[in-house]
C-alpha cells in the first residue's frame, strides 16, 4: 500500500476516474502506482529525465506488478501521445510554463492540467492565460513547514485581459474563503513587510519596485479582508 504526501495525494485526487494520465517529472512513481492501486487509471505513463529517478519508478512498478498499466519512459517534458489529464508537479513555475508550450498541441488536446509549482506561481498563471488556458480550480497544501500551490487548467482558446497584480493570487481560493489560503497570504504580508523596511534607505532601489511591492501589500491585504470577513 502506497501512502502519499498530503501534496501528491490532493495531486492524486484531481485525476478523473477512468482517465489516461501522463506524470511529468515523475521521480519515484508513488502517483502513477496510487493510481494504480486505487484503480483510478490503468492507462498511465510515467517520465522522467533522470535515468536514476526513473529506475526508482520502474523498480516500484515492477514491485507492485503494475507494469501492465504503467508505461516507465525517459524523457525530458511531455511525450507525444494524446493523454486526458497531464500532470506537472516539483517543478518551478517558469519550467512547468515552457514544458506545456513544448508539447503545445497534446496540452491543448488533454481535458486537464494538474500542475504543481514550487515557486513562480504567478508567472505560471500568467503563462497559461497567455496560452489560452482557463484555471478552473486551485487548491493550496501546507505540509513540512510550507505551502504548496495547485493549479488546474483546461484550455479553452480564450485570453482573459488580466492585470498583471492579478496573476499573484487565486481567486478561486478567496473566493473560496480557503482558511490555508489565508495563512499563506498572512506569511507574504509579512514577508513584503520585510522587504519593504529593508529597502526604505536604499537608494540605488528604484521608486517603481517600492511602489509595486507596496501595491502588492496592499492586494494582499485586501485579499486577507475578504477572505476573513
Amino acid at each position: 500500500m502506497i501512502k502519499l504526501s498530503n501534496r501528491l495525494k490532493k495531486i492524486a485526487e484531481l485525476v478523473d476516474f477512468g482517465a489516461s494520465v501522463i506524470d511529468v517529472g515523475t521521480d519515484h512513481g508513488y502517483v502513477p502506482n496510487f493510481l494504480c492501486e486505487k484503480n483510478i487509471s490503468r492507462d498511465i505513463i510515467a517520465t522522467d529525465i533522470s535515468k536514476n529517478s526513473l529506475k526508482k519508478s520502474i523498480d516500484l512498478t515492477k514491485e507492485l506488478g503494475n507494469e501492465k498499466y504503467i508505461r516507465n519512459i525517459l524523457a525530458n517534458g511531455i511525450v507525444n501521445e494524446k493523454r486526458d489529464d497531464i500532470i506537472i508537479a516539483g517543478l518551478g513555475g517558469i519550467q512547468i510554463a515552457e514544458i506545456i508550450l513544448k508539447s503545445l498541441d497534446i496540452s491543448k488536446d488533454a481535458k486537464k492540467l494538474i500542475l504543481q509549482p514550487m515557486q513562480k506561481t504567478n508567472i505560471l498563471r500568467r503563462e497559461l492565460n497567455n496560452m489560452g488556458f482557463l484555471i478552473i480550480e486551485e487548491e493550496i497544501i501546507y505540509e513540512y513547514e510550507r505551502y504548496f500551490e495547485i493549479i488546474v487548467a483546461k484550455f479553452t482558446g480564450e485570453k482573459i485581459n488580466f492585470n498583471e497584480m492579478d496573476y499573484c493570487f487565486s481567486r478561486i481560493l478567496i473566493e473560496r474563503k480557503e482558511k490555508v489560503y489565508l495563512e499563506f497570504l498572512k506569511e507574504r504580508k509579512k514577508e513584503l513587510q520585510n522587504i519593504i523596511n529593508s529597502i526604505k534607505n536604499e537608494k540605488d532601489r528604484s521608486t517603481k519596485r517600492s511602489a509595486e511591492l507596496k501595491e502588492l501589500l496592499k492586494m494582499t491585504e485586501e485579499a486577507i479582508d475578504e477572505i476573513s470577513s
